[in-house]
């Protein structure tokens, strides 16, 4: 099961083709918005999980030679969530409640639930479930709206789930989930319960276990795979992926430079930079959702003084969607004679924007573009036959790009 569109507005359906033919088109300043939006609850987490930097940093281990990852740590306000959906609630179609915290410490959580359902917006979010939670909250939670939560939950003891989860409580996160399990299907709500599972050497064996366990209360299992370093290889990687290359996202960036990887690199656009966007607690806008230092948001968000407008076509912004293989700046580098001052690829990103010579996977350029076709089949079953020009569109915009582009751009004022 998947999270499902609820809106049907044209003015969202419009925004969405727009997205994509400014893509298309590398336009620069864009006047599309983003269509889904990870908009964090929080940048604070009770658990100290040995690969998160939320974690990590509340255990005083950073590492890496930082004191810090992000500047401001706090939970989101309804000042900036009511001014983030006052600016984007008309052509938003999914929100996702998380990022690098976790969303259940804010006690707001139901208000921004039940706003943003208000407004036909599909919600959905990711805990670690964790923690006390009374009937009551049980209760609201499946009663805002909520299309959908995940709970990671990583084993079937607690001997096995806190090695990773540290400072979690196995039995707490486990009977959390049944009850909101048992109290959507007494309410008769939607709600999409889910157990995530990631897999670890120590707790292999107990995969098939916790299916059947959800299997019997109507819980739906997902496994995963984790994101490791290698110095956890170890005591974590599972037995089926001895052999793997681990390397995590500073060992990337600390590596010597090589010109040449950068100008092997395809030339192309990235999603985050039209479709998707990352708002963090205190307002700040990410480039996606993978960086978690403060040190490359492209600016905050500030009621009444800075929108989210006025940072999605920010320079730096700008920037990264004309430059996301990094072909021009290293172009720019070389006839400034500065590339050779160029150690490590840190020292290359931190000449412009962290999207410009992208070191994450060209996977995570498109890593929401099942959302999109979801958005299209949406269309289909809910506005089909109402209006050709749409119709067409909407044939056209995953399945013939180049043909959409044609179509559409034969709609625009000369």
């Amino acid at each position: 099961m998947t999270l499902q569109p609820r809106k049907k507005s044209r003015q969202a359906f419009e925004n969405f083709l727009l997205a994509h033919y400014e893509r298309a088109l590398r336009v620069e300043k864009v006047t599309s918005r983003p269509f889904v939006l990870l908009l964090d609850p929080s940048s604070l987490c009770q658990l100290q999980c040995p690969v998160c930097p939320t974690g990590l940093e509340n255990a005083g281990k950073v590492g890496h030679g930082r004191t810090f990852y992000r500047a401001s740590r706090k939970l989101l306000s309804r000042e900036i969530f009511d001014t983030v959906l006052a600016e984007l609630g008309d052509t938003l179609f999914f929100v996702h409640l998380y990022n690098w915290g976790e969303p259940l410490l804010n006690p707001n959580l139901s208000y921004f639930i039940r706003e943003l359902v208000q407004r036909d917006i599909a919600v959905d979010i990711h805990t670690n479930l964790s923690l006390p939670l009374n009937d009551r909250a049980i209760e609201e939670l499946i009663d805002s709206g909520l299309g959908r939560i995940e709970a990671s939950i990583d084993g079937f003891s607690q001997e096995s789930y806190g090695r990773y989860r540290v400072n979690g409580r196995f039995d707490l996160a486990r009977d959390n989930l049944v009850r909101l399990a048992a109290a959507r299907d007494r309410l008769g709500a939607d709600t999409q319960i889910v157990w995530n599972f990631l897999v670890f050497r120590f707790n292999e064996a107990e995969i098939e276990p916790t299916r059947r366990f959800c299997e019997e209360r109507g819980i739906e299992f997902v496994r995963r795979e984790a994101a490791l370093s290698e110095a956890l290889r170890d005591e974590f990687l599972p037995s089926y992926r001895e052999g793997e290359i681990l390397e995590d996202f500073f060992v990337q960036r600390a590596k010597p430079f090589d010109p040449g990887a950068i100008a092997g690199r395809p030339d192309q656009s990235c999603g985050w930079h039209y479709y998707y966007s990352v708002v963090n607690a205190d307002g700040s806008v990410s480039p996606c959702c993978a960086p978690w230092e403060s040190d490359w948001d492209f600016g905050c968000i500030e009621a009444g003084r800075t929108s989210f407008a006025d940072i999605w076509n920010s320079q730096a912004l700008q920037a990264s969607r004309r430059d996301v293989a990094g072909h021009r700046l290293l172009a720019k580098l070389r006839s400034s004679g500065a590339l050779a001052a160029i150690a490590s690829v840190d020292d290359f990103l931190k000449q412009g924007t962290i999207c410009q010579g992208c070191q994450m996977p060209l996977g995570m350029l498109e890593l929401s573009s099942n959302l999109a076709e979801i958005i299209v089949s949406h269309y289909v079953q809910s506005m089909q036959g109402k209006n050709p020009f749409l119709d067409r569109a909407f044939q056209l915009v995953r399945s013939q790009p180049e043909a959409f582009v044609r179509h559409y751009g034969a709609s625009l004022p000369k």
